[in-house]
Formats: structure tokens, sequence, C-alpha cells
């Protein structure tokens, strides 16, 4: 049997052994991410440079966040991220404001038009998953908070949310309520633009003692379902970011890939996890941190690793998350080369 590129991310996906794991990265393009039109440019350009197995979409990190009002200035850039000029929800009472909408609105338009474009060019071989991201991380950025990330401080204390847990539950559940019916929409309308499924990223949300697990369960997991229950039976991956991710959480979810950090301090290893993820195949196996600091050598020998470890799975070759903008030419050939060695 020949594999494309679809048998061997589906049959990963479907708890299937392929030819070899399929293999994939990404990274930001600033000044490129606000229209759809130049994302997907950029986007299929770095495809057919890599010839990735599939691609994972990677658009602003703050798209979603636009449609209930905050502000960005694309042409100013703090690393990966367009400069926040201002959060739509100052107080409790703002939260009235977040309305539920269409999945074609405003930003969410933008990159459903790249998803269409991006289908175009690359053919219905290649597959594409959008990134969709978790609805507390949603709410917190809407508030004026970052999320944690990979390995940023992330204080319990300074988690501006709680206050809204605690003294204005019915406004929080309603406001998370609308935010999840709109990315569910958004979602369904990623599919019929295209995509063949969603990755879905929690943005740290997950840390260990950022949120409590009662928490958690309460604000954030009902939502999550309500996204990943709306695409059917189309494939969702879901990503846990950073330290102390918790990806064991999410083995109850309804995802067929689950993506984490190995490398980073309180993650289990990927090898043995097949384990306790059951029917979920794993995605990562390389410290995204390497890539920009001209360690070629290193992420070879860390991608055949894991490689070697994970012969035998279903299992998908990946950094751990977003890769540095100036990750070089020979870092990722030496990733892409590593799922072939």
């Amino acid at each position: 049997m020949a594999w494309t590129k679809r048998d061997r991310v589906m049959a990963v996906l479907s708890g299937e052994v392929p030819d070899r794991p399929p293999v994939t990265a990404y990274r930001h393009f600033p000044v490129m991410e606000f229209e759809g039109k130049d994302l997907a440019k950029v986007m299929v350009e770095f495809q057919r440079v890599y010839d990735w197995d599939w691609m994972k979409l990677n658009p602003s990190a703050v798209y979603y966040y636009e449609v209930w009002g905050n502000q960005y200035d694309y042409s100013n850039y703090e690393g990966n991220v367009p400069r926040r000029e201002s959060w739509a929800v100052h107080s409790a009472a703002d939260l009235e404001k977040i309305a539920a909408c269409s999945g074609d609105t405003g930003a969410f338009g933008r990159q459903l038009e790249s998803i269409r474009l991006i289908r175009e060019a690359m053919g219905p071989e290649l597959p594409v998953f959008q990134s969709v991201f978790a609805l507390i991380a949603v709410l917190l950025n809407l508030c004026g908070g970052r999320s944690p990330g990979r390995y940023r401080p992330a204080p319990r204390e300074q988690c501006m949310l709680l206050d809204y847990f605690r003294n204005h539950k019915e406004a929080t559940h309603r406001a998370l309520t609308h935010i999840a019916h709109s990315l569910a929409d958004y979602s369904v309308r990623c599919i019929h633009a295209g995509a063949d499924g969603i990755f879905f990223a929690e943005m740290g949300l997950a840390r260990e003692g950022y949120l409590t697990l009662a928490e958690w369960q309460e604000f954030t997991e009902p939502y999550d379902r309500i996204v990943l229950e709306s695409i059917g039976d189309k494939p969702s991956i879901l990503h846990t970011c950073g330290i102390y991710g918790n990806p064991e959480r999410f083995v109850g979810y309804p995802i067929q890939g689950l993506h984490w950090a190995e490398s980073a301090p309180g993650n289990p290893p990927i090898a043995g996890s097949e384990r306790w993820l059951g029917r979920i195949a794993a995605m990562g196996g390389v410290d995204e941190r390497l890539f920009g600091t001209g360690a070629e050598a290193q992420i070879a020998v860390m991608a055949r690793t894991s490689v070697d470890n994970n012969r035998r799975r279903p299992f998908l070759l990946a950094p751990e998350c977003t890769v540095d903008m100036t990750s070089t030419e020979a870092e990722l050939r030496a990733l892409r080369e590593a799922a072939e060695s």
C-alpha cells in the first residue's frame, strides 16, 4: 500500500498504526495574520517548502478575542502576539455584553476565507486542522488577562476570573454559554469551508494550581464539550500547553489526539502513555524551545528517539508547541526527516 498524507493522518486518529508517524510543525507569521488571504498565502508557502503530513493552521493568537470587542495593533507585535490596545470586560456588568454571534462574524469570517483559500491551493489530499481556543481562555483574555501559556509564571491569585466565579456565577455561565455556541457554529463552518477537523488549544488553563479541579469541571469542561461535539464525527486534537498541563484530565473528552509537552516539568512521558490514553493518539515528542537556537542536531536526536519509542502505536510527531519565528530551515528539516528515519 502506498500511504498518502490523508491515509497516514486519519489512520493515526482512528487508532491505527501507519507506515510511519505523520509529522508537522507550525509557527506564527506576524503582519501576515490579519487578512485571510495573507495568512493563507504564508501557510501554503510554508507547507510547500516542508511538505508536512498535515497542516495545523496557525492564525493570530488573538483572533477569537476580537469578535467580542478586544482590539489589537497588527502593526506592532510583542513576540508572537499583536499588541493589545483595549479589552472588552472591565466589570461584572460587562459580562452581559458577551452575546452569542454567528460563526462568520468579523475575525471568524477572515479565518474561514483562509481555510477556503488553503484548500483551493492544496487540493483534497492535505489534512487541514483549524485552531480553536478553549472558552475559558477567551473569557480570561476578554477580561484583560493573559493565558498562562507555556512556561510563564501563573499565580492563582492573579487570575481575574476567580471573583466572577465566586460572586457573579450566573453572569459568568451566560457569557461562557454564548461563547461556546458561537465557537461551535464557527467550528462547523470551518469544516464546511474545507477543514478536516479542529485543533483545540487549552492555552495553559489546565495548569495544576491555576484553577481548581472543581472550577475546571464547572466552568471549563462543559463548554469545551459543546464545541468539540459540534463537529460530530470529524476529528479533534486537543493541546494542553506548557508545564503541569494535566493531559490525563482530557482522556474522557471527545477527541482523537492529545498533544502535550512531555519535556516540560510536571508532565508524563509519551512513551507508555497508551496505557492511560486508550484509543487517543499521542502527539509531540520534540521540545519547541530548541527551534531558533541552531539546535538541528539535538532536534534530530530527540525526534528520532520519539519515533523509535512510539513506532508501534498511533503517534503524531511534532514540536510540543508553536516553534519560534526564527526557526531555521535546517532545524525544521531535521524534524521532517526524522519521521522517515
